[in-house]
């Protein structure tokens, strides 16, 4: 059987995306329970169970629906493919080999759909306030540093289906992390050390020593 590595692509960057949305985005007017809704979803089709309720006249809560529609892969940012990174796991005492992670640059697709129009200025405010390009938001995924800035706002009421163009008002703008990294295959145990003796000698004291 081959030795081929399992990873979920950038799933991890994705949650840590959620997390951030999260934590960024809140309506101080609404509940906890009545608050934004921060949902992972494929655009189109995929959004019309959040779009239906609210054409049956039930409640609608804000709601940031986003998904990852791009990653590039970093020309420059990646080091040559045949170099080896060797490191030292001193909890179990052994060293392993690794090729270079893969550096690639996501975008992700950000959704917002809110009823009042006060509501959208919010959150796009805190979105853009949070996350502008020169103080970029940051967190870290697996160890390494992930930043965050998010792009031009733009309007897309007129994408939504049917009746619910009268009642949500859509934005969208897509959020960009220069630097996500894919993990490549290892081999664990390559030289191991247990034990390191040293022996030496003390050589005797030398004195009444005569410079010629």
């Amino acid at each position: 059987m081959p030795q081929l590595l399992e990873h979920y692509l950038f799933r991890l960057y994705s949650r840590a995306v959620k997390d951030w949305l999260i934590n960024t985005c809140y309506l101080f007017r609404l509940s906890k329970e009545e608050n934004v809704l921060v949902i992972y979803d494929t655009p189109g089709r995929a959004f019309a169970k959040y779009v239906y309720p609210l054409i049956n006249g039930q409640q609608f809560r804000p709601t940031i629906s986003f998904h990852l529609n791009g990653m590039a892969y970093g020309q420059n940012e990646n080091n040559l493919g045949f170099v080896r990174d060797n490191k030292y796991n001193s909890t179990t005492q052994s060293w392993s080999q690794s090729k270079p992670a893969l550096v690639y640059k996501l975008t992700y697709g950000v959704t917002i759909r809110t009823i009042l129009a006060s509501d959208m200025d919010i959150l796009v405010y805190q979105l853009l306030t949070s996350a502008s390009f020169n103080a970029k938001a940051a967190s870290k995924v697996d160890g390494q540093w992930m930043e965050i800035h998010a792009g031009d706002p733009r309007d897309e009421t007129n994408l939504e289906p049917g009746d619910a163009q009268d009642k949500i008002i859509r934005f969208g703008l897509d959020l960009t992390i220069p630097r996500a990294y894919l993990p490549r295959d290892y081999k664990e145990d390559i030289s191991t050390i247990q034990t390191v003796i040293l022996t030496y000698d003390t050589p005797e004291e030398i004195t009444d020593v005569d410079f010629l």
